[in-house]
């Protein structure tokens, strides 16, 4: 009887040589493939960091040098605004301001200027005096205000209150070595008439200064480095760039100092930009990275790769035509016995023959198979075992009834003997234990828990006399909620015994309030006993593993009830602890507020 051919035998290669191939050609082609593309996406992401990090600080440096050059204007400024020499000689007084001191004042002044020059760094202050006083001739830094009247600065600095800078685009209608400058420039008003311009301060820096700081921060070949004030170009880098191609880019600039790089896309390109603010003047920096400049090495890596790739792939591939013409007999015969195997004949078994690795494998098929025999023996073996253990398990279902039975009993002898108090204990630890067992739920009622932790605790009072005074309060909406069982117990037990029991009265209050809070339920445990201290605290109630709790008879440690709360509850539910020693001791447990399900 010859059997068809599986669906999993129609989709493998026909032929053991093929198989051989293609396991050979995937076995090196597939970890390379996977090698190759996580290199690839690696340096390219390491390109692209090293690339902004790299142009994040030459564009940091360049904001930071530009606007130490702009605030020396603005130091400058600042301190000629405060001069009264600057005020005397802008002033229209004429009276006892002799020609012969104005002289000497405007020498003085001229020193001053020469002198914040050579302190500051910066090129040159001018005064732009509203009088008629005559100045010497070889000065130019004070000259008369009516000769700029008709600038394009001065009606663009002409009631103005505050300072207003310039670039080199104001001076478009000035003398070509007057258009080359950077300027800071603030009206003088009469302090005694403060709508009265007496002059204007004007502090200038060559442009070319500021050009080569802009011309040294980009790092990449085609990187742009743009001075704006707001959408208007003052100043770029860039060339063979068309101009309409700036304003799109400006156009896509976030005017933030977010300190990161933002994609902008424009006329068709894809570009990286960011911008950072030069306080002094209330311009803008922003440096652009074209996309081909980061990635351009990425994609060289990237040919170079695929080309490394192709040639270990076919090398691969013939290696795999020569290794697969050896020991396909044996390899063949392997094949046929495990279809043997898989078409019903256990018993069938390969040859070995040879002394390498495909030897090794028929001699392991072999034992394989062999103690395949002997595991389907031992499961006829367990099978049986696993009957007589769920016969085990049915008869244990009868014990508690015959425990509830025993206890029902001794409670009726108890009583026909008048002896109430051991017909008290009896019941008490029947509904204890029947409350334990809870019907086989994981989930009862908190009403039920609270109720079980109550049985306990009369138990334990009728065992030492007494001597346990508790007090217990639950909220009637919290007591319908939903919590795993014996949680209440455990705790109560280590309150009483290693608490209260502990103090040399041996007697003492046991606290028990549960409250509901919305969608938490949050259950206190307090105890006037010994308390603990700091390590004792430590070793029950962290949340890092101990080196042992001490648990409760009944198998239930505070490590344990912690363990349950976190897997039935998670964060931020569980068990805390507050102690000190002499004072006692108040736990807290805190548990979602679970209503349950209708029937």
């Amino acid at each position: 009887m010859t059997s068809k051919p599986g669906p999993f035998n129609r989709l493998i290669p026909k032929t053991l040589k093929s198989k051989l191939l293609y396991s050979y050609f995937l076995l090196v082609m597939l970890p390379l493939g996977i090698f190759t593309l996580y290199t690839y996406l690696r340096v390219r992401s390491v390109i692209q960091e090293q690339t902004f990090i790299a142009a994040q600080n030459a564009f940091d440096d360049t904001v930071s040098s530009i606007c130490q050059s702009l605030g020396k204007l603005d130091a400058v400024i600042d301190i000629l605004a405060m001069d009264p020499l600057v005020y005397r000689m802008a002033s229209n007084d004429p009276e006892d301001y002799t020609y012969i001191r104005r002289l000497e004042d405007s020498d003085t002044l001229a020193l001053t200027f020469a002198h914040l020059c050579s302190l500051s760094g910066i090129d040159r202050i001018r005064l732009y005096a509203d009088n008629d006083y005559l100045y010497t001739s070889e000065q130019d830094n004070i000259t008369q205000l009516r000769e700029v009247t008709q600038d394009n600065w001065y009606l663009t600095l002409s009631g103005s209150d505050e300072r207003t800078w310039f670039a080199p685009a104001d001076f478009y209608d000035q003398a070509p070595s007057d258009q080359s400058w950077f300027s800071s420039m603030q009206v003088i008003y009469n302090p005694r008439n403060v709508t009265e311009p007496l002059a204007i301060l004007r502090a200038d820096i060559d442009a070319s200064r500021i050009i080569q700081l802009a011309e040294s921060t980009s790092v990449t070949e085609n990187g742009i480095l743009l001075l704006l004030n707001g959408q208007n170009i003052l100043y770029h880098t860039a060339s063979g760039i068309k101009e309409d191609t700036l304003s799109a880019i400006v156009g896509g600039l976030s005017f933030a100092d977010a300190k990161s790089w933002i994609p902008i896309h424009a006329e068709g390109k894809h570009y990286y930009a960011q911008c950072s603010s030069l306080p002094q003047s209330g311009w803008y920096m922003a440096s652009i990275l074209p996309f081909d400049d980061i990635f351009r090495l990425s994609h060289e890596l990237r040919f170079e790769m695929l080309v490394i790739v192709l040639l270990i792939s076919v090398t691969a591939y013939l290696f795999a035509v020569a290794i697969s013409k050896s020991t396909l007999d044996r390899i063949a015969q392997l094949a046929r016995t495990m279809q043997a195997v898989q078409e019903g004949n256990e018993k069938a078994r390969p040859k070995p023959s040879g002394n390498d690795e495909i030897t090794q494998l028929m001699g392991n098929f072999n034992n394989m198979m062999d103690r395949i025999d002997q595991l389907m023996e031992e499961k006829v073996v367990y099978g049986q075992q696993i009957k007589n253990l769920e016969l085990k398990a049915l008869q244990a279902q009868i014990n508690p009834h015959f425990l509830y039975n025993t206890l029902d009993l001794i409670n009726c002898t108890a009583i026909s003997h008048s002896v109430p108090q051991i017909s008290r204990m009896v019941r008490s630890l029947g509904q204890f234990y029947r409350l334990s067992l809870s019907g086989g739920s994981e989930q009862i009622p908190l009403s039920s828990e609270m109720k079980h932790a109550k049985l306990y605790a009369d138990i334990q009072n009728m065992r030492f006399e007494d001597r346990v005074e508790t007090h217990w309060q639950m909220e009637e909406d919290a007591g319908r909620c939903m919590i795993i069982k014996i949680v209440l117990q455990p705790l109560i037990e280590n309150a009483i015994i290693h608490g209260i029991f502990e103090k040399p009265s041996k007697q003492g209050n046991l606290w028990v309030c549960t409250k509901r809070n919305r969608d938490m339920i949050t259950i206190t445990i307090r105890d006037d006993g010994v308390g603990m201290d700091e390590e004792t605290l430590l070793a029950n109630f962290s949340p890092a593993p101990g080196t042992g709790v001490a648990e409760t008879p009944g198998g239930y440690g505070v490590r344990n009830i912690r363990d349950r709360l976190f897997i039935a509850y998670g964060t931020p539910y569980g068990l805390s602890c507050e102690s000190s020693p002499g004072e006692g001791t108040l736990v807290t447990i805190s548990i979602p507020a679970i209503e349950p399900k209708d029937p």
